[in-house]
């Protein structure tokens, strides 16, 4: 009996503060008290990088990433062989100075304008994920009313789906990502940048540059406005007042894979006038004369470290 009472008193003791935190009100979880555990990876660099804790250590590692990145910029690789078992030999092929004059020598102008080509911006959709690429509010799927359809096909079997959405619904829903971004006093009918497959770039003087957009003759087939937006920008090409698409202020991008520029810089436009319209290579050609207000800033210099920099000058171990 002595035995008996010795256990049910420590676990009266040890049950205690669990039965006060819970039938108090304020608000204490069960668990006060109670030693957390500690990861035994806590303060590595891994424990920092999944837990969004920035270091100096997660610090160091996003500088090197971009010097990789820039180091890497333009090299191409190419496989030269490739054995029985399917394992590659390759090259790598670094840029050689004014390679990219060299490509920009090959591009293909107008005859209305003889501006030499600085830079060619290739605008054409970046892909998404579908968690990014969908929104909450699709037509059709409302938490207030659901439509069951019920489709029976040859083999009898019968399926069922919630909701109905139209094609044009579905593609109201689509966001996609360009590297042309175009700021406006206001929203117009059609808006040029996302029509634009590509952005020519020509050098008036050091300050003044010529801007080129790309749009295709022919309707996106997958796209219903696009037949719309051509048909706007016919009418444009007869009187350009009577389109708002043509009322721009600036015009920016960010580089990426753009001949004439590095990865990651930003370049600004300020427009200073609407120029022509004209009908060249299976496209039509917007072009517009602006002034340079950023001409190529770096957007990583600010998470360069200092400190990894003196190491990698002085080649210590890392």
């Amino acid at each position: 009996m002595k035995w008996i009472k010795r256990q049910i008193a420590a676990f009266s003791l040890a049950i205690s503060s669990v039965e006060k935190n819970t039938l108090s009100q304020q608000g204490l979880t069960v668990d006060t008290g109670v030693n957390a555990e500690q990861s035994h990876k806590k303060g590595t660099l891994e424990y920092n990088l999944i837990n969004g804790e920035v270091t100096q250590e997660v610090k160091d590692l996003r500088w090197r990433m971009y010097k990789i990145l820039g180091a890497v910029d333009k090299v191409k690789v190419n496989v030269t062989n490739t054995d029985d078992e399917g394992y590659h030999t390759i090259e790598t092929i670094n840029p050689t100075e004014g390679s990219d004059r060299l490509l920009l020598a090959k591009v293909k102008l107008d005859s209305y304008d003889n501006y030499p080509l600085g830079m060619m911006v290739n605008n054409e959709e970046i892909s998404l994920g579908i968690n990014e690429t969908l929104n909450d509010n699709v037509s059709g799927y409302t938490d207030t009313q659901v439509i069951e359809n019920k489709v029976t096909d040859a083999s009898g079997n019968t399926r069922t789906s919630i909701g109905e959405i139209s094609n044009s619904d579905y593609q109201s829903t689509i966001k996609s990502e360009r590297l042309i971004d175009i700021a406006r006093e206001f929203r117009p009918k059609f808006e040029i940048e996302k029509y634009t497959s590509k952005l020519n770039i020509r050098d008036i003087t050091d300050s003044e540059k010529l801007l080129e957009f790309y749009v295709s003759r022919y309707p996106d087939e997958y796209n219903r406005k696009s037949r719309l937006f051509i048909s706007e920008l016919k009418r444009a090409i007869i009187n350009p007042r009577s389109s708002d698409m043509l009322d721009i202020k600036t015009v920016g991008f960010l580089s990426y894979k753009t001949v004439g520029s590095k990865d990651f810089y930003y370049y600004e436009y300020d427009v200073q006038s609407f120029d022509k319209i004209i009908e060249f290579d299976g496209s039509y050609v917007i072009k517009f004369k602006c002034n340079v207000t950023v001409n190529g800033e770096y957007l990583l210099e600010k998470f360069r470290e200092e400190g990894l920099e003196t190491r990698y000058k002085n080649k210590e171990r890392k």
